[in-house]
């Protein structure tokens, strides 16, 4: 007996429905992927990376830039995010990544495993994301294992070059802004303020849209287009903004980072890249989920 064919009202259900699809099923590719586990695998291989990855990225820039400036703006970026506690870790680890080394085979050694440790943490992020993207599909055909540690290695330097100009581009842009801010003061002394805070939040929206959309992007292997990858980092960028509020004020008032006493700084800071961990691969969750639910419109047959 054939079933019977749906009513109305569950068909709009289904069609109202459709929009937050890829929503959905991005929270079961993310879960059945064990996101939080990549995430927490990430964040180990991000302190690890740290000092080093700070040190290349002001290496890198300070050819446009002057080291200092780079280095105080830095920081009050990630005070501005992550609060004292962050930045005082990143403080630190710049401090003691230039550390100088005596003698050339030290300097070459030491600038191998500055570019070895510097590009751990997106090594990880590559396998996380080939993880999430090949998830049901027949694996890939191996690659030589030294070629394919090779090639991890390069896009994980192509990883902070992309990082490195996103700041450079973020430097740039809080620059203006702090210059119309000193202009626009002078003459609307009660109007500046508010508008030009959105433009900032604005701005800092757009930065992590790009960023986002870059992590996904560098990485190797099969990835979904870029329309998809561009709605997943609109997701990962919403997330990020509005987590970084809330983990920001739970920092602030719960006694967990406090108990640890000096090491309360370090715990702040693997939060931080936890939850930071944990939004990105979730931004790709989404654009593997929006490239399904699309590939299952394109197949559906159309009602009359």
């Amino acid at each position: 007996m054939p079933s019977p064919l749906p009513t109305p009202w569950i068909d709009r259900a289904r069609r109202a429905a459709r929009p937050v699809m890829p929503l959905v099923r991005a929270v079961h590719l993310w879960l059945d992927a064990d996101g939080l586990r990549m995430s927490a695998a990430m964040s180990f291989y991000g302190m690890l990376s740290l000092a080093p990855l700070l040190l290349l990225l002001v290496g890198v820039m300070g050819w446009w830039i002057d080291k200092s400036y780079l280095e105080t703006n830095l920081i009050a970026q990630v005070q501005a995010v992550m609060g004292e506690r962050g930045a005082e870790v990143v403080r630190l680890a710049l401090a003691s990544a230039r550390e100088p080394s005596e003698g050339r085979l030290a300097s070459i050694a030491g600038f191998v495993l500055l570019l070895s440790g510097a590009t751990g943490v997106f090594v990880e992020l590559q396998s996380a994301l080939e993880r999430l993207w090949t998830a049901g599909h027949p694996p890939a055909p191996e690659d030589k294992a030294w070629w394919r540690m090779a090639s991890l290695r390069l896009r994980g330097l192509a990883y902070v070059l992309a990082i490195g100009f996103l700041l450079l581009v973020s430097l740039v842009v809080s620059t203006a802004i702090h210059v119309v801010a000193t202009w626009a003061s002078a003459r609307l002394p009660t109007a500046s303020g508010p508008i030009l805070q959105v433009v900032n939040e604005l701005v800092a929206f757009g930065i992590a849209v790009l960023l986002f959309m870059g992590l996904m992007r560098i990485g190797g292997g099969p990835k979904p287009p870029m329309v998809c990858l561009a709605f997943g980092a609109v997701v990962g960028a919403i997330l990020f903004t509005v987590g970084k509020q809330l983990l920001a004020l739970y920092l602030a008032t719960a006694a967990v980072v406090s108990a640890y006493g000096a090491a309360g700084s370090l715990v702040v800071l693997l939060m931080w890249i936890y939850f930071s961990s944990a939004v990105l691969l979730f931004s790709a969750s989404c654009a593997r989920a929006l490239q399904e639910v699309r590939a299952e419109n394109l197949h559906r047959p159309v009602r009359s």
